[in-house]
C-alpha cells in the first residue's frame, strides 16, 4: 500500500458493501442508526450484515448515533460491541453522562462539525485518541456531502479523520492539502443514494496509490 492514510466508509446498509470494504482493506466501517439519516439502519439489518465480522482483518466497527435515545444507544452497543461509538458534538439528545461513559471506555469517536477556524487542538476532545472533523448542516449529523473550508483546520496537529464532501475525485487534493490521519466518506461513494462499489474501489485506489 502506498500510504498509511486510514479509510472509513460510513453509512453501510447492505452485506455486499461491507464485504467489499473488508476485501479492499478499508480500516473503519460505519453503521448509522440515526433516525434522521437516509443511511439509518435497524438492529435486524445490523445483525444480518455483521455475519462476517469474525473474519480475519475485518475493519474496526463504528456505530454512529444522532438524535437516538440513550436507551437505544446503550442497548445496541451492549449487544453488538462495536470498536468505536461515533457521537456528534451538539446532538441535543446526548447526555453528558453517555458522552463521558464512552470517553472513559476509550470507545468514543467524536464528530465535530466545523463552522469556524480551529486555533488549538484543545478544542477537539483531547481525551479521545481520534476525532472526525466534518461539515455543519443544520439538522444533520453528517453525510451531507458538503465540504467545509479546509483552511479552518490547517493548525490541527492531532489525529483526525477528514469528512465532509470527500469523493474519489478530490481525495488526493484533500490529503495533499491537509495530510489528515484518515478520511471518512459516506455520500462521496454513492450513486443515487446507494453505495457504489466502483466509487468505493476508486476511492481506495486513489488513497493507496498517493
Amino acid at each position: 500500500m502506498g500510504t498509511d492514510t486510514k479509510i472509513k466508509i460510513c453509512g453501510i446498509k447492505d452485506f455486499a458493501t461491507l464485504e467489499l470494504c473488508h476485501e479492499l482493506g478499508v480500516d473503519f466501517v460505519g453503521l448509522n442508526f440515526s433516525p434522521k439519516s437516509p443511511r439509518g439502519i435497524n438492529r435486524r439489518i445490523a445483525e444480518e450484515i455483521l455475519s462476517i465480522r469474525h473474519l480475519p482483518g475485518f475493519p474496526k466497527l463504528v456505530f454512529l448515533f444522532f438524535e437516538n435515545s440513550t436507551e437505544e444507544i446503550l442497548s445496541l452497543t451492549k449487544e453488538f460491541k462495536p470498536d468505536l461509538v461515533q457521537l456528534i458534538r451538539g446532538d441535543h439528545f446526548l447526555t453528558k453522562e453517555i458522552w463521558e461513559t464512552f470517553t472513559n471506555q476509550k470507545q468514543l469517536l467524536p464528530a465535530i462539525r466545523i463552522q469556524s477556524p480551529i486555533d488549538s487542538d484543545e478544542e477537539l476532545e483531547l481525551k479521545s485518541p481520534l476525532v472526525i472533523l466534518d461539515s455543519f448542516q443544520k439538522g444533520l449529523g453528517g453525510g451531507s456531502g458538503h465540504i467545509f473550508p479546509w483552511e479552518y483546520v490547517t493548525k490541527v496537529k492531532r489525529p483526525y479523520l477528514l469528512a465532509g464532501g470527500i469523493t474519489p475525485n478530490n481525495v488526493q487534493l484533500a490529503l495533499n492539502t491537509l495530510k489528515p490521519y484518515g478520511i471518512d466518506v459516506a455520500s462521496g461513494v454513492e450513486t443515487d443514494g446507494k453505495k457504489d462499489p466502483n466509487k468505493i474501489k476508486e476511492l481506495v485506489q486513489n488513497v493507496r496509490n498517493l
